[in-house]
């Protein structure tokens, strides 16, 4: 019965350690990507949201400028498709995800392209630039 109760408790511990750890980049900031600036809190996770991009008629945005690794690892593309299912062409919501690596403060730079490229036009043409502070 000692053995039981033993392997209980350590199945219980063992399990709120794992929920414990998993929560500590479960905490999200979610910003525009038009936002010049923002902070987080240790442990705090960033996401940029782009909106609605079409990539079947070539719209991305792209990472020109990754972070510091120090403060925040590689963006982590999100995109959740708004077509209906069997639906060819529809747009998808696109945001990045940067989750923290340490304190300090760095900047993360993206730029808007059409089929590949930067779009000639320059009415066309967007970039964002995010200075991201962890502390």
């Amino acid at each position: 019965m000692r053995r039981l109760v033993k392997a209980c408790a350590a199945v219980t511990v063992a399990a709120t350690l794992a929920l414990g750890l998993t929560g500590c980049y479960a905490a999200e900031k979610t910003i525009d990507y038009s936002t010049s600036s923002v902070t987080l809190a240790p442990g705090e996770a960033l996401v940029v949201e782009f909106g609605e991009i079409n990539r079947t008629v070539g719209d991305a945005w792209v990472i020109t400028g990754e972070p510091d690794p120090a403060v925040l690892g590689p963006g982590g593309e999100r995109s959740r498709y708004l077509g209906q299912d069997g639906e060819t062409g529809a747009p998808s919501d696109v945001s990045y995800r940067f989750a923290p690596v340490g304190e300090g403060t760095t900047v993360i730079r993206f730029e808007y392209e059409f089929r590949g490229a930067v779009p000639a036009d320059a009415d066309d043409q967007q970039t964002a630039e995010i200075t991201v502070t962890v502390r």
